[in-house]
Parts: C-alpha cells; structure tokens; sequence
C-alpha cells in the first residue's frame, strides 16, 4: 500500500523531507533520461521501407472507418489512425500537435469506464478526483477550482460539444469510436478553458450495416457493468445507433461508524441518427441522459489526513510556521491547545470517522447536431449544443464523529448541502477549406451561454455556535462570444509549411450572490439575506499559434510551434466584505512545443517526440484569510519537459507500447495568505511564499508499457494475455508540498486474459486491476483548522467479463 509520509520535525526538517523528497525522484529521472534518449534515437531514425498502410495500432489505435463528404480524409489510407484536433479529418502522423488517440477497442481493453483511465497511456496526463469532481492534469495544468463559479481549465468535449462542468468529466464511457488527449493549449480552435489541453470524446456514429453488441461485468465489491449498442440502417440514406450502459459497485471506503463510501450506481443512454441525402449533406443527431447516484464527500476529500502542527509550539503551521490557533486534528491525538476535540485520524487509507452518510445525485440530459454541406471549395458546419446539468449532494462537514464545543474550531459540526443546476448551450459555425496544397484554412464563429443557479447550505451542530446555520444562493450567468481562423500554407509543396492562427474572445458573467442566516433572532432568517452581491464583469482575450511543419516524406514530420491559452476569469461572493475582489482575471499560458513524428518498419514501429516550455501568468487560486477565503489571480509558473511515445509490432499480433513523460513544473511566483481558521483575537495572517513549490499532480516522471498478443488457435479462436503498467515518481496533491499531500513513487498493474471464438462474435475475459493494490492519493486539499483532507483511488479490483457481437 502507498501511503503519505509522517510529517518531519520543525522548518529544517521540512528543508531535508524536501530534499529526500528530490532524491527520491533521481533515481528514477536517471532511468527516465536513459529510456528518453533511446526512444529519442529511434525517433530520429529515418525510415527503413516503403510507405505502408499497416499501423502499429496499439493502444492508439483510433483508426479510420469511414469518410464522409464533411471530413477531408484524401490523404487517409487503411489502418492510419485519424484524428480532429485541428476540427477536420487528418493522419495522426500529420497533426503538428501532442495527441494521444484512442479506439473504442482499446477504451475496453484497458477498462476504461471514464476518461480518468487514460493516464495509463498518455503521456503528460495525470488523473485526480474526489467523487465526481475531477482534477485532470496535464503538463502541469490542473483543474483544481470546482465550486459553480469557476471553469474547468482541461477542455472536455463529446461529439464537439463543450462540457463546461467539472462533474462532467467522470460520464462513463460507452460505445466510443475514439477518445483523443490533446496536449497543450489549444486557444485558437478551441478558446476558453483549453489552458492545458483537451479531452475529445467522438461516439460511435450510425453506419450501414445491422449490427449490436452486449457486454457483461462482474467483479468485486459486487460490481457489475453491462453496456451494449444496437445499429439499425433504416434507408439507405438514414441510420440509427442505440446505446447504454449500467454499472454499479459497492462502496470500498467504510468509517468507524458503519457509513460507506466510494460506491457507485450509474446508468447512462444516448441515440443517434445520421442522413447523407448526396454526398454534399451529412446531419448527425444526438440525443442521451446519464443519472448517476454515489455516497460522494463533496470537493473535500473523504478522510482527514492529519493537521499542520508545528510541533515545538503545538500550533498550526505549514513548514514550521506557527500560529497561535485551536487545530481541529493532531494527527491522532484528541488534546491539542488544551481544547478536548475527541477526534483521531483513522489508520488505512480506506477508513474515516464519519457519522453521516453522505450522497450525491447527478441528472444530466443533452442533446447536439452537426450538420455538414460541402459547397465546393469548402464544407460549411454547425455544431450546436444544449445540456441540463442538476447535482444535489451533501457531506459530513467535520469529518468527524464529534459535536465540538468550540466555535473556533472551524465551523463545528454539522453537513454541508449544495444543489446545482445548469443549462449550457452553445453554437459553433465553421467554414472549413476542402483543398489541402498549398493554402488550407478553417474559419469559425462561437457562441455559449450557461446559466447556473446554485443553492449552498450548511448546517452548524456546535453546541455554542451563535448560529444553527446557514445558507448561500448564487446566480450565475455566462455569456461567451469568439471568431478565430487558422491556416497552413505550403512554401514548398508536400514538404515545408507555415502554421498560423488568431483568436479573439469575448465573455460577460453575470452574478447575484444572496446569503442568509438563521438562528439570530430578529436580525437573520433564511428568508431574508443579510448580504446581496451582484456585478457583471467582462474579459476579452486574444489567442494565437504559429508555427512551421517540415514533412520529408509520409513517414516523417517535424514541426515547431508558439501558442497561447486562457482559462476563464470568474467572480467571487464577497459575502459584504469589502476587501474582497467581485471578479479574478483569466489566466493565460505562453506555449513552446517542438516535436517529431515517424514511421518506418513497413508501419510496425510508430515513435512520437514532442518537447515544451509553458510559461503561466495570473494563475486563479484560493486566497485564504482567518475568516474568509475567495478566488484570486495571483500566482506565475512554469513547466517544461519531455515526452514520448513507442507504438511496435515486433511480431504479428504482438503489440508492444510505450510512454515516458519528464515533466518540471514549479511555482515562480505565489504569495498566499496562510490557510487557517479561528485564529485567536489580533492575530494576523502572515503570507506564505510558495515560489519554488512544485506544481501539484506533476511527477518528474510518469512512464508507461502496455502488451497484449493475440495468440491464434485455428479453429479453437484466439487467446490475448494483456499486461499494463503504469509507474509514477512522486508529486504532491496541493500548492502547499506537504508531508500530508505527497504521493511517493508507485507502480500499477493491470492483467487481464480474453478467449475470442473463432468468428470472433464472442469472448470471456477475466481481469485484474491495480492488481498490487497500491492506495495512490488522488487529490487533497488543506481544509479547515489546517487539516489536510485526501482521497485515495480504488484498492484492487478483478472480476470477468463476457460481450457478443451480433
């Protein structure tokens, strides 16, 4: 089991916990620069052989299926693995981007019911998560921020379509024809919130044939998934593709008073219609719901890791800078200032002290289009978009079993309820250029407007609390406008051209924030607010690329590029407290990547190079002060590294895949007011300087090896081992880097072995997941009274699996 270190001694232990924590790292970054360089060498090499239409289709196997009159596919042959990060159809091998593509085949081979699974295979990707918030990190870009008000900054898409909430990123995935993990900024064709990269999901769309599948799942903690399609041509022009999926588990988390957690019961359904009258038109209709039921702990972690306690003085402190307060947790000791709180950290990382069971409902339905008519020298699309988002959940506040006695002690007892709903509707229009030599171009408009109402509540059982609680209204709207443009052009025919791409962004978010009281007779009721904060600000931003693509032959392509991104700004209830900003500025990254793509072997060995420089400015942050805390934008960084990608075919039917990702990411500049509460009268809070502290869930290396055989047996079908391992460095869960938030170094593995029939109709597969059953930290934030609250990922799971094809 991995688990977080105990917390060092005083401010020059933290100093040597920080260096033991470098040197842990070494080791592994000397194994990193030897397997760089080697894969770096094969990279470079030029191809051995002949242009082929095989593909060493491994783990990035999103291969073409189809083309059709809105996709620009003339250059596409069999087996290439197709991809639409710049919103047309395009060779992998041909897109001047980091881009980790994965099939639908491939999605269910590694058991990959979200897209959370994906770090098992692409480099530069790091997932978190805490219930349904997700946390994805690339390159050292993280969303951290989830509360209604703030934007995720990983991009999430499905079928082109925008998902502006957080939770969204955790629907299950179910008859996909490809996911692609598009690393680094992508301001220009995808604007807002594409800060770090992307996450596309493409779902598998209607075809001509009678076709459906069913799979069955059953494992441990009594879980137990079932998905399967149906696809049905009703003409020869129209066809429909019906699809769903059910799953459910046992919770894996238990407190020491009998309430379960980390359990699951989901189910999700989409239809889609596609017409092609001629082969001008193409209309493509999606329609689905996902409801999903969980005992989530809110964005706050399910377990309290233990409080920042300098140890000299018995006071909170982070790094050894003490604070004259009351903590809530010592890190088991129920005695601390000489306040009686009765709590004590649990041992394991699957166990809490909860007296409450907490929930989580998610309702989401949608519906989307894209209509293509190719014009001639172009193809015109419309992309459009409406989604109702609802989650009501709640959680145990105190993470405890205690009725504290002390109003200084955080907010005492008692749960915390929010209520989301949101309505997100967005229209693209493109303009896409046809022809490829020697000018290719793509034009578009973008509009979204979101509308959210949030509804915060929060109940104080602390016997001498001055209030029984309390509640929070926010009202929430966005309006969102852009126009961009990209173009190539060839300065050397088939061999030499120029990237270039501008952006302009325009948002307004309108605000009302109503909080109210009860308990204080005549003065707070929960019908009356005490404090209404409104406003409406606006952000502008102007994005760009450019960038060069220097293609020798089909096989190699090599490019550099200049990029930037931003991440929304967004708006704060100041609760009436005047010293606290209305609104926090976007935050914006310049981006240097250089990269090189080969193929060579007759297509067997595929190799990706891709190498950064990501400068971040304005970084949106939590500022906290003894009583209050909100949003700001005050912090700059910087990450730089490496990655890599091997695809091989050493033998038919062998596959053989490979990642490694170097990654340097650290805090230039990060001034925070200390993260405490109930601070005793007349203390001051006293700024912590957090420059030189590593970015969160950013290992210094993360490498990764994927092989799977199909064995043929004739007539008796086929037999496919799978083995998958994933191995990380250490990295720490929040700004702070402390003993509480560090995940040291761990390997997973998964194992599985399927028996396909012979037609291939029908198989059996018994699997294992994270089969050494390594508790990694997912996420952590330092909460309350300065106790650190974490979530671990799921604990060893097997089970067996069964589909038919039909």
């Amino acid at each position: 089991m991995s688990h977080s270190r105990s917390m060092p001694d005083g401010g020059r232990a933290a100093a040597r916990y920080v260096e033991e924590v470098a040197m842990n790292d070494m080791h592994w970054l000397r194994n990193a620069s030897v397997l760089a360089l080697g894969m770096a060498a094969v990279a470079a090499t030029p191809a051995l052989a002949e242009d082929s239409a095989a593909s060493a289709s491994g783990n990035s196997a999103a291969t073409q299926q189809s083309s059709s009159s809105t996709d620009q596919t003339s250059d596409v042959q069999q087996g290439d693995i197709v991809v639409t990060a710049q919103r047309r159809a395009e060779r992998l091998q041909d897109v001047p981007i980091s881009i980790t593509a994965v099939s639908g085949a491939d999605l269910q081979r590694l058991h990959a019911d979200n897209v959370g699974r994906l770090e098992f295979i692409a480099p530069g990707f790091t997932w978190g998560s805490q219930g349904s918030d997700s946390f994805p990190a690339i390159r050292g870009v993280r969303t951290s921020l989830v509360s209604a008000q703030n934007d995720p900054v990983i991009g999430f898409y499905i079928d082109g379509i925008y998902q502006s909430r957080t939770q969204q990123q955790s629907i299950p995935l179910f008859d996909i024809a490809r996911v692609e993990v598009q690393r680094g900024p992508q301001g220009t064709l995808y604007g807002r919130n594409t800060f770090g990269g992307n996450l596309s999901v493409v779902t598998a769309s209607p075809t001509g044939e009678y076709e459906g599948g069913l799979n069955v799942d059953v494992g441990n903690y009594n879980a137990q998934r079932i998905d399967g399609f149906v696809n049905l041509p009703l003409s020869d022009t129209l066809g429909l593709r019906v699809a769903g999926v059910y799953q459910d588990h046992d919770g894996y988390v238990r407190s020491s008073a009998g309430v379960e957690m980390a359990d699951l019961k989901e189910y999700a359904g989409r239809a889609s219609l596609k017409w092609t009258p001629d082969s001008r038109l193409e209309v493509e209709l999606h329609g689905g719901f996902w409801r999903r039921d969980d005992a989530g702990a809110g964005s706050y972690g399910y377990k309290v890791a233990g409080t920042l306690i300098d140890p000299q003085t018995g006071y909170q402190s982070i790094n050894g800078v003490p604070y004259a307060v009351n903590p809530s947790v010592k890190n088991g000791s129920v005695l601390v200032n000489g306040v009686d709180i009765g709590v004590a950290v649990t041992p394991g990382a699957y166990t809490n002290d909860w007296d409450y069971q907490p929930f989580e409902h998610i309702r989401e339905d949608y519906v989307s289009g894209t209509i293509g008519y190719d014009v001639g020298a172009a193809t015109v699309r419309s992309i459009t978009g409406y989604t109702f988002f609802r989650a009501h959940r709640s959680a145990d506040n105190d993470q405890s079993s205690v009725v504290f006695q002390n109003t200084a002690i955080g907010f005492g007892s008692g749960q915390q309820e929010p209520n989301t709903r949101a309505r997100t509707f967005t229209q693209e229009l493109q303009l896409v250029s046809n022809s490829t030599d020697p000018f290719q171009w793509i034009v578009g408009g973008y509009y979204l407007h979101d509308d959210i109402f949030e509804t915060y509540q929060q109940k104080i059982d602390a016997p001498n609390s001055v209030i029984p609680g309390f509640r929070a209204d926010a009202a929430l709207k966005t309006d969102a406008y852009a126009a961009y443009a990209q173009a190539t052009y060839a300065i050397v025919p088939d061999t030499l051209r120029l990237i270039g791409g501008i952006r302009y962004s325009y948002e307004k978010k309108a605000f009302d924030f109503a909080d109210f009281a009860d308990g204080i007779p005549n003065t707070y009721t929960f019908t009356t607010p005490y404090s209404v904060t409104s406003g409406s600000p606006s952000f502008e931003s102007v994005t760009w690329r450019a960038g060069v693509q220097y293609t020798p032959s089909r096989r190699t392509m090599v490019y550099a590029t200049a990029s930037t991104g931003f991440a929304s700004g967004g708006v704060n209830d100041t609760g009436g407290n005047t010293s606290i900003p209305a609104s926090y500025a976007p935050q914006k990254v310049n981006a240097y990547e250089a990269g090189i793509k080969n193929q060579f072997l007759n297509g067997r060995v595929q190799t990706e190079l891709a190498l950064y420089y990501n400068k971040y400015t304005d970084l949106q942050i939590n500022v906290y002060t003894p009583l209050v805390s909100y949003f700001g934008s005050a912090g700059r960084a910087r990450s730089y590294g490496g990655e890599v990608t091997l695809r091989t075919l050493p033998l038919p039917d062998l596959h053989v895949d490979a990642t490694a990702a170097y990654l340097n990411g650290e805090y230039t500049r990060y001034i925070s007011g200390n993260n405490f509460y109930g601070a005793s009268n007349g203390a001051d809070p006293v700024s912590l300087d957090l420059a030189g502290r590593r970015i969160p869930q950013s290992p210094r290396l993360k490498t990764t090896v994927a092989v799977y055989y199909d064995i043929g047996m004739g007539d008796a079908g086929t037999i496919a081992p799978y083995v998958n391992w994933l191995h990380s460095s250490s990295y720490f869960t929040t700004d702070y880097n402390t003993a509480l938030d560090f995940q040291r170094a761990y390997d997973k593995f998964d194992v599985s072995l399927r028996w396909t029939e012979a037609h291939g109709r029908f198989y059996v597969e018994g699997y294992g997941n994270n089969v050494t059953d390594q508790a990694v930290l997912l996420s952590a934030v330092v909460g309350r009274a300065q106790r650190v609250q974490v979530s671990y990922g799921p604990p060893a799971t097997y089970g067996v699996r069964a589909g038919v094809k039909f």
